[in-house]
């Protein structure tokens, strides 16, 4: 056996492996046997009749396929144990086609163990975002309450206006086509629809039509109306306003269980402030992070990558599962393809798989380890505190894979105490609430897997004259 080992990253290893021909003819012979013993031969046994007069009964691709899998079975440690090679996962075989009597070369791409080189942690500085709440906040909050419960009315004695949920027929046509499109019956969300199309309906009452021309946008979600003029021609079929709830005692029961409007407002602002110091820590915690992995010099095998890719799928499959919504309604949502979708996912692996390594070696290096004693301790913390039923701790004690969770949880907040306290934290106060902050550190793709708002959901095709939920927009 001939073996070529080229080292094309840090962490990969490729090796070409020849067998010669005796070894290829033995796995061939073997392979016969082994089907020689479910086939019937005329004149013969199972399993004994001469190889020549099996190869006509058999399906020569399945000896094939078990002849090529003996050969990597039998080669592929005898290859690596001649190059001193220490695998980190298993090999990725690229296997060539295989001929019996001749020899046979095969590739296997072998993942090494990740390599870091950890720059400086501590004596960094980063700016720590302080979130300043007001009275306002807490208003904005109950207003969206009050948006979520309202209630749609009919309206007659006027015009569309902003904000109207109205159901209209459209009828398209695009630019270049010589007919027009079928006519759809929609329900709009005014105030959420390509570039002008809410100001050519504005004021606009029941049974009224118009006939107006607009451009879909560069970025449209359907690469075929990118850009195009399309003609509409819209008939108002009905009317609706949102009608918010009163704000009184019986709506701060029903949103948040408390019994007066002033509870909830004072409910409402200890967790607009318990949210601004979870995103402030989390904002500098990712801060010093990035900074420290500018210093560091991370590498790690591709597979790390494709298995942090697969959870997330995997993860992400469940979340629609739950919601009943489609992969593909989902990549719609987002306006990506899966392939987009999926080399985004993968990035943002990548990049989560760098810091966690980086971390891990920092917590090595400080000893920042939790022992059996801390993990005991933890649990009957979170028993006291109600965090795990007081039926199921002991459960949770002989349970290894809750204690490696117990664990890293404590590990994680020792790193986090550690990075605070031995880097600078400059405090700069921030004119903005802490949400616009959450959607940038990525809460965008569980805000498109949730039931959607109204100005997000999909029209049905030909909604009756009573529809009055607002749950479609035009053409998005």
């Amino acid at each position: 056996m001939q073996v070529t080992a080229d080292q094309t990253n840090p962490c990969t290893i490729v090796l070409d492996i020849t067998v010669d021909e005796p070894q290829v003819s033995r796995a061939f012979d073997v392979s016969f046997r082994e089907f020689s013993r479910y086939v019937s031969v005329p004149g013969f046994r199972p399993g004994k009749a001469p190889r020549v007069l099996v190869e006509r009964y058999v399906d020569k691709a399945r000896v094939r396929q078990h002849a090529l899998e003996k050969i990597i079975r039998e080669s592929y440690p005898e290859a690596i144990s001649g190059q001193e090679v220490k695998p980190f996962r298993e090999p990725e075989i690229e296997p060539t086609d295989l001929e019996d009597k001749k020899p046979y070369t095969y590739r296997a791409i072998i993942p090494l163990d990740p390599q870091v080189e950890i720059g400086p942690y501590t004596g960094l500085t980063v700016e720590k975002p302080i979130f300043k709440l007001s009275e306002q906040d807490v208003e904005d909050r109950i207003q969206g309450f009050r948006t979520e419960k309202a209630r749609l009315e009919r309206v007659t004695d006027r015009g569309v206006a902003d904000g109207d949920v109205v159901i209209v027929e459209h009828e398209i046509t695009l630019e270049g086509a010589d007919e027009p499109e079928p006519v759809r019956r929609q329900l709009v969300y005014i105030g959420n629809n390509i570039p002008g199309y809410d100001e050519q309906v504005m004021g606009m009452m029941p049974a009224e039509e118009r006939t107006f021309e607009i451009t879909y946008p560069e970025d449209f979600e359907e690469e075929a109306r990118r850009g195009k003029k399309a003609t509409y021609h819209v008939t108002v079929s009905s009317l609706s306003a949102r009608k918010l709830p009163e704000l009184n005692d019986e709506f701060a029961k029903d949103v948040a269980g408390v019994e007066t409007v002033d509870a909830l407002r004072e409910l409402l602002m200890s967790r607009l402030q318990a949210e601004a110091v979870r995103v402030s820590n989390e904002v500098a915690e990712q801060r010093l992070i990035e900074k420290i992995l500018e210093g560091s010099t991370v590498n790690f095998p591709d597979i790390l990558i494709r298995e942090e890719l697969q959870d997330k799928l995997r993860n992400l499959a469940e979340e629609l599962r739950r919601n009943q919504m489609s992969y593909e309604q989902y990549l719609q949502r987002v306006s990506q393809t899966a392939d987009q979708h999926q080399s985004q996912l993968a990035a943002q692996s990548a990049e989560q798989i760098r810091a966690l390594l980086a971390l891990r070696e920092i917590a090595i290096a400080e000893q920042l380890q939790a022992d059996d004693d801390a993990i005991d301790a933890e649990l009957d913390r979170m028993a006291e505190a109600g965090e795990v039923p007081a039926e199921t701790i002991a459960e949770y004690r002989g349970d290894s894979r809750r204690r490696l969770q117990v664990a890293n949880a404590l590990i994680q907040q020792k790193l986090h105490d550690f990075l605070f306290t031995n880097n600078t934290l400059i405090e700069v106060e921030q004119a903005t609430t802490p949400n616009a902050e959450e959607i940038e550190a990525g809460d965008a793709e569980s805000a498109a897997i949730a039931p959607a708002p109204a100005e997000e959901t999909e029209a049905p095709a030909a909604p009756t004259e009573e529809t009055e939920d607002p749950s479609a927009t035009v053409e998005k």
